[in-house]
């Protein structure tokens, strides 16, 4: 009716509101209230987040056991909180769009190959000659399901000189032998067992176009699962003797194989620093990325063939999955070598890439 007024609204005597009526200001302050207060839940969700990611890829810890599979995630956890930054950005958010980037920067830098990570020269061994390569293949056969006819043409096409081997057994050596793929690896280290220790993931072994010293296998340091991981000092006829070992540690899924897992990658650190006597290759699946401080510990003093590739020279497992690759668990690390290049392959049959590198001595 004429003259009647809204219930809570006054007559405006200026010109601050539609047809002259504007609402009580209790209501907008309450709209203001509750918009700083989503933004202060913003703001420390956004902290907590960054801060967790920052420090994830620090702690050395197997309980809970969770923590290690999430330090492999790394890369991915950065991907996404790096999207939430930008999508913070978008709706003016942005002192938690800041957060979240410097969280993900944070996180993902100790996750990256350290290129400036090289053996000292000074110290490195020495090597009997001062020139020549070495061509050298590390590849995680999958229970020995990797196609024997790809890997037999890589292996002739790149002329690989040291075959690295993990979750190899006997039949897959002598299919690649049936196709002479190994008429140029005549050496080897020793057989593997039918059922190796740790189960039929366990198998591997070392093949080199040069005489072979076998040394076994790596003591057992894990004390619930440990993979056979065989060692052998290669007589290259220019680098001279050079120690190389198929390295596989349990992977690190679950209560029982986490331990066993942390205490092989330690158990290699502690064997390898006797070991400096002459150059030394570690090769194989690590089931560890650079987000791990187990495996940057390990990898002091090493330089990753990676290096040659840059700080991200891409992930090598899950291949062929419905996840796509994420993580670099394959490695080839060297002490007293330099990679001149690094090359990721990949084979039927393995959701594993194959590490491919040639090296030269250090200070060569």
């Amino acid at each position: 009716m004429p003259g009647t007024r809204a219930p809570g609204a006054r007559r405006s005597l200026g010109s601050g509101g539609r047809d002259g009526v504007v609402m009580d200001p209790q209501l907008g302050h309450g709209r203001t209230v509750r918009r700083r207060r989503a933004r202060s839940i913003v703001l420390a969700t956004s902290a907590t987040l960054a801060l967790g990611l920052a420090l994830l890829p620090h702690p050395a810890v197997t309980t809970p056991w969770l923590v290690v599979p999430l330090q492999a995630l790394i890369p991915v956890l950065c991907l996404v909180v790096a999207v939430a930054a930008v999508a913070m950005a978008l709706v003016r958010q942005r002192w938690a769009a800041a957060l979240l980037a410097a969280g993900a920067a944070a996180g993902l830098v100790p996750a990256l190959v350290p290129t400036a990570l090289t053996a000292d020269s000074s110290t490195a061994p020495a090597v009997a000659g001062e020139a020549g390569e070495l061509t050298l293949l590390s590849l995680n056969a999958e229970y020995a399901g990797a196609d024997p006819a790809a890997l037999a043409a890589d292996l002739e096409e790149h002329g690989v000189e040291v075959l690295v081997l993990v979750e190899a057994d006997e039949e897959l050596v002598g299919e690649l032998r049936a196709r002479g793929a190994l008429d140029g690896l005549p050496h080897r280290t020793g057989e593997i067992p039918a059922v190796p220790q740790g189960g039929h993931a366990g198998g591997a072994v070392i093949l080199s176009a040069h005489p072979v010293r076998s040394e076994g296998v790596l003591p057992r340091f894990a004390g619930f699962r440990h993979f056979e991981q065989p060692v052998a000092v290669v007589q290259d006829p220019e680098l001279g003797s050079v120690r190389v070992v198929g390295v596989h540690p349990v992977p690190p899924i679950g209560r029982d194989f986490v331990p066993s897992w942390d205490e092989t990658l330690n158990g290699l650190d502690r064997w390898q620093a006797g070991r400096a006597e002459m150059p030394l290759v570690l090769a194989g699946d690590f089931n560890a990325s650079w987000a791990h401080p187990q495996f940057r510990a390990l990898a002091e003093g090493f330089t990753p063939a990676a290096a040659a590739s840059g700080p991200w020279p891409g992930p090598t497992w899950p291949v062929g999955s419905w996840v796509p690759p994420f993580t670099q668990i394959d490695h080839v690390l060297l002490r007293g070598l330099v990679p001149q290049d690094y090359r990721r392959l990949t084979f039927p049959g393995t959701d594993h890439r194959g590490i491919l590198t040639t090296v030269t001595a250090a200070g060569a």
